[in-house]
């Protein structure tokens, strides 16, 4: 078996083919060639969750199950938030093929799928970013928009002032446009053709009513049906698509919330995103229609990711065999 480590990924992983590996387990899902699993959770209480995802995509020889843990404490001890690991399996014998750091590997195919939908659903000519947040899976997020759209300058905004300035450091330098913190989150939403949203946040960023006609709302960082990042008037102004409808009405608070509320119904959810990147649902509509991106994420996507991963790590003499 290969045991590939974070560094190994960073040089195997590169933003388009994620982006089109991830897009391709779309295209197979719409054709149902796609199986499975809803996401396991286990509280472990006020301290954080225990996540598992499996899934298999036959005709991209693809098996696998990522164990995620989300401890909400490890900033204060200096650890990432976020630890996961990958298991991938050749699904005709079943023997375990790779080991992997997940990490990254949920930062990068979370990003390429928000860009995924960028491409279906923002503007052609969306250039000024808005980003909340300050983590790989924010950084990611910005990587691969950068992939698809035509990004001219980014501003941020992050809990801790010194985060964020490094934040803006580090990723004016890997995508060679302009950075920098906003001073007034207000008038940066007003300003924004993309805003992302890739937080820990359980309460929403911003007002929903100073999106502007045209914006394009990418959220991610919400994956719990009491949590959310986009506030009801945002959700009902926008036309609404989701990676998965299971995954929606079970986990996406930003919807769960105000459905709940009775201020919309399951009916304000356009597609998901299977459905639009096969073209049996419309994306954007209209150059001034608001447009918002749910994600809680969907396994299938780590599938295909790690699978791309092992296929190179092959091709390249990358990673560690060991036996078991």
């Amino acid at each position: 078996m290969l045991v590939l480590t974070r560094a190994d990924l960073e040089r195997l992983l590169d933003p388009p083919s994620v982006i089109d590996a991830v897009e391709s387990a779309f295209r197979e899902a719409a054709a149902g060639r796609v199986l499975a699993l809803p996401r396991s959770v286990l509280s472990m209480g006020k301290s954080g969750v225990f996540l598992g995802m499996i899934a298999t995509l036959p005709r991209r020889h693809a098996l696998g199950a990522k164990l995620i843990t989300v401890i909400f404490g490890n900033r204060a001890r200096g650890l990432p938030t976020v630890h996961a690991q990958y298991l991938l399996s050749d699904p005709e014998t079943g023997r375990p093929l790779a080991f992997m750091e997940a990490g990254f590997l949920t930062a990068i195919r979370t990003g390429a799928a928000s860009a995924v939908a960028a491409r279906l659903l923002a503007r052609a000519g969306a250039s000024r970013l808005l980003c909340f947040g300050t983590s790989i899976q924010a950084e990611y997020q910005l990587r691969c928009l950068q992939a698809v759209l035509p990004v001219e300058r980014v501003s941020v905004v992050g809990r801790d002032t010194g985060r964020a300035e490094t934040f803006v450091s580090r990723m004016h330098a890997a995508l060679g446009v302009p950075v920098a913190v906003a001073l007034d989150r207000r008038i940066a939403v007003r300003e924004a053709d993309l805003i992302t949203c890739a937080t820990t946040a359980s309460r929403p960023l911003f007002a929903g009513r100073d999106l502007q006609p045209g914006v394009h709302v990418d959220a991610v960082g919400a994956f719990r049906p009491h949590t959310r990042e986009i506030d009801t008037d945002g959700v009902k102004r926008a036309r609404v698509v989701v990676d998965t409808y299971e995954g929606a009405w079970e986990e996406a608070g930003d919807l769960l919330i105000p459905i709940k509320a009775r201020a919309i119904s399951h009916r304000h959810v356009k597609a998901e995103l299977g459905e639009v990147v096969s073209r049996k649902k419309p994306g954007r509509t209209s150059d001034r229609e608001i447009t918002l991106f749910k994600s809680v994420g969907w396994a299938p996507e780590d599938a295909v990711t790690a699978r791309l991963a092992y296929d190179r790590a092959m091709a390249h003499g990358a990673g560690t065999e060991v036996s078991l």
